[in-house]
């Protein structure tokens, strides 16, 4: 297992484009892949989840992947986190 935090820069915060991006690119995962922030947690394959969690703009996000290339997968959801733009 391993976890990375990030700082979430999308202006909008993770509402549904960012969200489906996120969810998109875990499926593709065949281990597990939740993101945290403080006590909540939701799987990263299930945008519904994401979207709950009322993630916004410039809060911290902690991303825990467990399986096979793990440092891999997580390290491609943080580059997109840091990269989405709207």
């Amino acid at each position: 297992m391993i976890e990375y935090s990030v700082i979430v820069t999308a202006p909008s915060g993770l509402h549904t484009r960012p969200s489906a991006q996120l969810c998109n690119l875990a499926k593709t995962y065949n281990g597990t892949i939740e993101i945290i922030r403080g006590d909540k947690s939701a799987n990263l394959k299930s945008m519904f989840k994401i979207m709950s969690m009322g993630i916004k703009n410039g809060m911290e996000v902690t991303i825990r992947v467990e399986g096979e290339n793990e440092e891999e997968m997580a390290q491609s959801v943080v580059d997109l986190i840091r990269n989405i733009k709207e």
